[in-house]
C-alpha cells in the first residue's frame, strides 16, 4: 500500500488506453522503474555533457541494491510524508492558484483555528488588498487527518472587483500567534478561464475563414541567402502570402540548437527552447553589416555562399562555419562602434540583456562550451545573437501584422530538450535526466519511440512554483500570433523511458495538467497570442474536454480524419481546430500519391518485407480511391472516362481539388504547407531515422519569387482563399451550435 500511494504521489501511471482502445495495464516493474529514476541521484555530470558524454554508466544498474536502500518501508513512508503529510502543516503555500471568476486564496491550518490572520495581496496592475479574517469566514476546500488531529484546506473568497489576472505576491500575517510570528510569503497567479481567441472571434457576418501556410524556415531558398533558409526569406514570404489573403504562417521551432553538433539540426532536439537559433538571422539585415559590406560582398565570401545556395541539401556544418564568420566579424563592429560608445544600440542590447539575464547568461555559458572547438570564448558574442535574432523575430511579427495578416506568425514549442543543453544542465534540478520521452509500442513503432528529450519531474516543477515553465510558456509567446504547443498531452502525461535498461520499458507520468493548462491560458492573455494544441495519437479523453474548455484549437491532420467510411467530409472537421493537409512527420500529397514514402519506407528497411510493402501498396490504393470519393462527392472533381485506375488521373488536377475541399471545412483555421503547395515529392523527415535520411535538410525546389511566378502555384492559393470566404455563414452557424 505504501509503495502503491508513493508512485501515485509521484505522478507514475498505473494503466493506459493504446492505439485500438484497450485498456493496457502497465507492469510492476516498469512502474517502480520509473519511479527509481525519480528518486536516483541526478546522474549530470556538466563536464561529461558538454562533451557529449551524456550516457548514464555503461555498467549495470543494481536495481536489487537500490531498492533495498531507498524503497524499504521507512524510506517509503519518509517519501510520502514529505509529499502527502508535510503540505498541510505549512499555512501558505509558495504557488497557488485561482480564476478570475472565482477568486479566492487557500491556508492550510487545523480545525477550529482560533486565531485571525491577515491576507495582503499586492503586485501586477493592483491596489493592495488586505483582509482580515478568520476561519469562519473561510470554505472548506478539503481535509486531511495526521494522527487525531484534522487539518482543512480554508478557502478565503475574494472580491473579484478588486483582482486582475496576473502573478501578485500574496502575505499571510497571523495575529496573537505565538507559533506563527513571522509573516509568510507566496505567489497567487490569477487565471483566465481560456486562452486568448483573437481573430477565432468572429461575427456571424465576417468576410473570411482564416488560413495559412506552415513553413519550415530553414527550407526557405533564394540565390541571396546564405545556404538556409533565414528572417530576411520569412519576410518575403510573409508579404506573398499576405498578398494572396492569409493570415498566418505556421514555422517550425525556432530554438537553439545543438552548435556543437551541425549532423543533428532537428528543430524539436534543442538545447534551450527559451532561445533562438542564431542561423536564422539574415546577415545583411543587422545594422553592423553595413561596416562590412565591402568584404562580406567579395569574391572570397560570395563563392562559398554560392555553393551552398546550389546545393539541394543544407550543408549544416560549412553553413555554420560561414555565418558564424560573419557573426564575429559584426559583433567586433558593435564592440568598437556601439559598446565602447554607449550608443543607443549598446543600449537596447543592455535592456534586452537585462530582461531575462539570468536566464540568458545559463545559456551562453554553455552555448560557449559547445562552441569551443569552433568559435570565440566570449559570452557576449552569444549574448549578440540571441539580441540580433530576437529583433529580427520582432520585425517579422511586425511586419505581418503591417501586411494585413490578422494572426501572423505561429511558432512552435517542442515538447522537451536535450539533457546536456543549457536548459536542462543548467537546471537539473527541475528535470529527470534518468529518463527521456518518448511513445509506448504500437503498431507504427513497435519496440516505441525515444525521442532523447529530458522530461520535467512533476514534483520538482511544482516545488519550484512552475517558474521554469512559465518562463517557457512567456518566452515562445513573443513576436508571434499564436502557438503550437508540440505533443500538447505533456500537459497531462509523458511517456518516460528509464535510460538504464534494468530499470524496465517505461511508462506515463502525470502532470498537474489544470495548473499547466491555466499558465497557459494567462501567458495567452498577456501575449494576445492563440494557442493551438498537437494533439495527434493517442489522445487521453480526460484531456480533450479540458483543452476545448480553455479555447486551445486541436490540430487536425486530413490524412487521420478518417471514420469507417473512409475520408470525413469538410462540414465534419472539428471546428476548434487548425486543419493542416500534411505535416513535417507525414509524407507531401505528391509523396503519399504515388506511394513514394512507402517504397522509401521499405528501402529504409522500415517496411521489414517485400509482403508487407504490398499489403501496405493495397491499402494506399484504397485509401486513393477513397479520396476521390470524397472529392467527387464534394462536387470538386470529376472523374474522365473511361478510366481503369487512380493512375490515369492527373495529379495536377487532383491535389486541386483535394486542395480546394480541405480548405472549405469546419476548421476555424486551415493550412497548407509550402511543399504541398509546389507539389515536392520529398519529405521533411522520416520518424523513426536519423543519420539513414537526411531529415531537416532539404531545401525546397523553388524560391518564393519562382513561386510567385507559377500558375499552378497561384491557382492553389486562390483555390484556398476562395474556399476559405464560401465557408463564412456556415462556420459562423456552426460555431453557435458549438458553443451552445
Amino acid at each position: 500500500m505504501g509503495l502503491e500511494k508513493l508512485l501515485y504521489l509521484q505522478g507514475v501511471g498505473a494503466e493506459f488506453i493504446d492505439c485500438f482502445g484497450n485498456l493496457v495495464h502497465i507492469p510492476a516493474k516498469d512502474r517502480q522503474g520509473i519511479l527509481t529514476t525519480m528518486l536516483l541521484q541526478s546522474s549530470f555530470d556538466q563536464h561529461e555533457h558538454l562533451h557529449g558524454m551524456n550516457k548514464p554508466d555503461q555498467q549495470l544498474f543494481d536495481v536489487q541494491a537500490f531498492t533495498q536502500q531507498h524503497l524499504s518501508p521507512p524510506k517509503i513512508d519518509a517519501r510520502i510524508a514529505q509529499l502527502d503529510v508535510q503540505p498541510w502543516l505549512v499555512p501558505l503555500h509558495g504557488f497557488q492558484w485561482c480564476t478570475i471568476d472565482k477568486p479566492h486564496v487557500d491556508i492550510y491550518l487545523p480545525e477550529h483555528y482560533s486565531s485571525e490572520f491577515v491576507v495582503t495581496i499586492s503586485g501586477e496592475n493592483i491596489d493592495t488588498i488586505s483582509v482580515n479574517a478568520d476561519v469562519s469566514d473561510c470554505v472548506i476546500a478539503g481535509e486531511y487527518h495526521i494522527n487525531d488531529q484534522r487539518y482543512c484546506q480554508y478557502r478565503l473568497i475574494l472580491d473579484k472587483a478588486k483582482l486582475h489576472l496576473g502573478y501578485h505576491q500574496l502575505d499571510l500575517a497571523f495575529i496573537n500567534d505565538p507559533q506563527h510570528k513571522d509573516t509568510l510569503h507566496g505567489q497567487l497567479m490569477v487565471a483566465p478561464s481560456t486562452a486568448y481567441q483573437g481573430r477565432l472571434v468572429q461575427p456571424l457576418n465576417s468576410s473570411k475563414q482564416s488560413w495559412g501556410l506552415n513553413a519550415q524556415l530553414y527550407a526557405l531558398r533564394n540565390d541571396a541567402q546564405w545556404g538556409i533558409g533565414d528572417f530576411g526569406n520569412l519576410a518575403e514570404l510573409i508579404e506573398y502570402a499576405a498578398h494572396a489573403g492569409a493570415d498566418f504562417i505556421l514555422l517550425n521551432p525556432l530554438h537553439a540548437v545543438d552548435i556543437s553538433q551541425p549532423d543533428n539540426p532537428s528543430p524539436y532536439s534543442p538545447t534551450d527552447r527559451r532561445r533562438l537559433n542564431p542561423l536564422y538571422i539574415q546577415i545583411e539585415a543587422v545594422h553592423e553589416y553595413k561596416a562590412l559590406n565591402g568584404e562580406l560582398s567579395s569574391q572570397k565570401w560570395q563563392q562559398k555562399r554560392l555553393v551552398l545556395n546550389q546545393a539541394h541539401l543544407i550543408n549544416y556544418d560549412e553553413v555554420y562555419s560561414l555565418k558564424y564568420a560573419a557573426f564575429e566579424k559584426m559583433y567586433q563592429i558593435f564592440c568598437s562602434h556601439h559598446i565602447k560608445l554607449e550608443t543607443p544600440r549598446y543600449k537596447a542590447y543592455k535592456e534586452f540583456v537585462l530582461q531575462d539575464e539570468a536566464a540568458l547568461m545559463q545559456f551562453v555559458t554553455v552555448e560557449v562550451a559547445l562552441a569551443s572547438k569552433y568559435f570565440t570564448q566570449d559570452v557576449g558574442f552569444y549574448l549578440y545573437l540571441q539580441f540580433v535574432a530576437d529583433e529580427q523575430l520582432q520585425a517579422c511579427q511586425l511586419n505581418a501584422k503591417q501586411c494585413g495578416m490578422s494572426i501572423g506568425l505561429i511558432r512552435d514549442l517542442a515538447v522537451g530538450a536535450v539533457s546536456h543543453g543549457a536548459e536542462i544542465s543548467a537546471n537539473a534540478d527541475l528535470f529527470c535526466d534518468n529518463a527521456s520521452i518518448g511513445a509506448p509500442p504500437d503498431p507504427f513503432a513497435e519496440q516505441g519511440q525515444n525521442w532523447g528529450l529530458t522530461p520535467f519531474d512533476p514534483v520538482k516543477l511544482k516545488q519550484h512554483n512552475f517558474s521554469h515553465f512559465i518562463q517557457l510558456v512567456r518566452s515562445n509567446m513573443q513576436s508571434c500570433g499564436a502557438l503550437r504547443i508540440d505533443h500538447v498531452m505533456g500537459l497531462l502525461r509523458l511517456w518516460w523511458w528509464p535510460l538504464h535498461e534494468e530499470l524496465g520499458k517505461g511508462c506515463y507520468v502525470y502532470y498537474p495538467l489544470d495548473t499547466l493548462l491555466a499558465i497557459v491560458c494567462l501567458e495567452s492573455q498577456r501575449a494576445r497570442c492563440i494557442v493551438i494544441g498537437e494533439d495527434l495519437g493517442i489522445v487521453p479523453p480526460e484531456i480533450v474536454s479540458c483543452l476545448h474548455q480553455a479555447g486551445i484549437l486541436s490540430n487536425e491532420l486530413f490524412y487521420f480524419c478518417k471514420d469507417h467510411n473512409g475520408f470525413k467530409p469538410p462540414q465534419d472537421y472539428k471546428r476548434q481546430s487548425l486543419m493542416m493537409l500534411a505535416n513535417h512527420d507525414v509524407p507531401t500529397l505528391s509523396a503519399w500519391w504515388f506511394a513514394a514514402d512507402l517504397r522509401l519506407r521499405r528501402q529504409l528497411e522500415l517496411i521489414e518485407t517485400d509482403d508487407k510493402l504490398h499489403q501496405v501498396m493495397d491499402q494506399r490504393q484504397q485509401e486513393k480511391q477513397q479520396l476521390i470519393d470524397l472529392l467527387i462527392r464534394e462536387q470538386a472533381f470529376e472523374l474522365p472516362t473511361p478510366m481503369t485506375s487512380a493512375e490515369q488521373l492527373d495529379f495536377d488536377s487532383v491535389l486541386l481539388a483535394w486542395i480546394r475541399v480541405a480548405a472549405k471545412g469546419n476548421a476555424q483555421l486551415f493550412s497548407v504547407q509550402l511543399s504541398d503547395l509546389v507539389a515536392d515529392k520529398h519529405g521533411v523527415n522520416i520518424p523513426g531515422t536519423w543519420k539513414e535520411f537526411p531529415n531537416w535538410q532539404r531545401r525546397l525546389p523553388l524560391s518564393i519569387k519562382q513561386m510567385s511566378q507559377s500558375p499552378k502555384v497561384q491557382q492553389r492559393l486562390e483555390a484556398i482563399a476562395s474556399a476559405r470566404k464560401s465557408r463564412t455563414h456556415a462556420s459562423a452557424v456552426n460555431t453557435s451550435a458549438v458553443n451552445t
